[in-house]
């Protein structure tokens, strides 16, 4: 089946070496206009002496389109991992 036929297709992505390690959020806001989605993802320190001290780590400007199939991608990720990894803590 064909990516047009809705086939999954795969796509080349090469990850800088610089962006190999990642970072670290531990919280995100979430804001939107008619024609884009922000996320925000934050590194928040609770260390108990201001909560309110975060850090943006990463912003990202999506499309609508964009961000449905992420969320669609998330979704499916997410059953697999409650499926095989999750915590008993984390469970209903």
């Amino acid at each position: 089946m064909s990516a047009e036929e809705g086939g999954k297709r795969e796509v080349p992505i090469r990850l800088p070496p610089e962006l190999e390690g990642g970072c670290w959020a531990n919280f995100a806001a979430v804001s939107h206009s008619p024609y884009e989605f922000t996320l925000d993802f934050v590194r928040m320190n609770f260390d108990g002496v201001d909560p309110r001290n975060g850090v943006v780590v990463q912003r990202i400007h999506m499309s609508p389109l964009f961000v449905q199939q992420l969320i669609d991608a998330l979704q499916d990720n997410w059953r697999k991992y409650a499926a095989k990894a999750m915590p008993k803590e984390l469970r209903d």
